[in-house]
C-alpha cells in the first residue's frame, strides 16, 4: 500500500474508534413507562451501562490507532494487532450483548420513578424496548476500526515512520557517539 493507503488506514482507523466510543455513549434500548397515577418517564440504557467494556476496547482501538503514526516496524505490526483485536472483542460483547442490554434496561426501569415496584412489569416492558440504532452503528465503526488495525497488520511494515529528528536527544548522542566517522568530523580522535 502507498502512503495514501496509509494515511487512509490511519484515519479509517481512528474514525471507527471514536465513532465506536461515541456511540457506546448513546441509548441503545428505551422504553416509556406509563403507570397511571405516576409522572411518565422515558427510560434509556447506553451501550455504556450495559457493556462498559465496549467503550473500553474501543479507547484502546482509538490509543492504537494513533499509536500507528509514531512506530514502525514490529512495533507497529504489534499496534495493528491490538487494534485490531480490541476492536474485535467490542464487536463480539455489542453482538452477543443483547441479555445485557436487556438486563442493564430492567435494572434502569426499577429505579425509574414512574414504575410501582413490579417486577413482572419491568421484564414485560424490558422485552417490548425499543432498540435503537446506535448499537449497530458502534458495531459497524468496531468493524471499520478492526479492518484497519488489519491493514496495519498486513503492510504497516512498509510504512514510512516518523524521521529520526524526532528521537530523543540522548539517543541521538548515543548513535553518534558510536560512529567513529562522526567523532572525527567534531575533531575527536576516536582511537584515543
Amino acid at each position: 500500500m502507498s502512503r495514501r493507503g496509509y494515511g487512509l488506514t490511519v484515519l479509517l482507523g481512528v474514525v471507527g474508534a471514536a465513532a465506536a466510543f461515541f456511540a457506546a455513549s448513546q441509548p441503545w434500548s428505551k422504553v416509556t413507562v406509563e403507570t397511571q397515577g405516576l409522572a411518565r418517564d422515558a427510560v434509556s440504557v447506553s451501550g455504556n451501562d450495559a457493556l462498559p467494556v465496549v467503550g473500553g476496547l474501543a479507547l484502546v482501538a482509538l490509543a492504537g490507532s494513533v499509536a500507528v503514526l509514531a512506530s514502525a516496524g514490529r512495533v507497529r505490526t504489534g499496534v495493528g494487532l491490538v487494534v485490531a483485536l480490541a476492536s474485535l472483542g467490542a464487536a463480539v460483547a455489542v453482538v452477543t450483548g443483547g441479555d445485557a442490554v436487556h438486563d442493564a434496561l430492567v435494572s434502569s426501569l426499577a429505579d425509574s420513578p414512574a414504575m410501582a415496584g413490579d417486577a413482572a412489569l419491568q421484564e414485560r416492558l424490558a422485552d417490548e424496548a425499543t432498540t435503537t440504532a446506535w448499537r449497530w452503528a458502534c458495531l459497524a465503526a468496531l468493524v471499520v476500526s478492526a479492518l484497519a488495525g488489519a491493514a496495519v497488520v498486513r503492510w504497516g511494515r512498509h510504512w514510512p515512520s516518523m524521521g529520526r529528528r524526532y528521537d530523543s536527544v540522548g539517543q541521538q548522542r548515543a548513535e553518534a557517539d558510536d560512529d567513529p566517522w562522526k567523532a572525527l568530523d567534531r575533531g575527536e580522535d576516536p582511537t584515543v
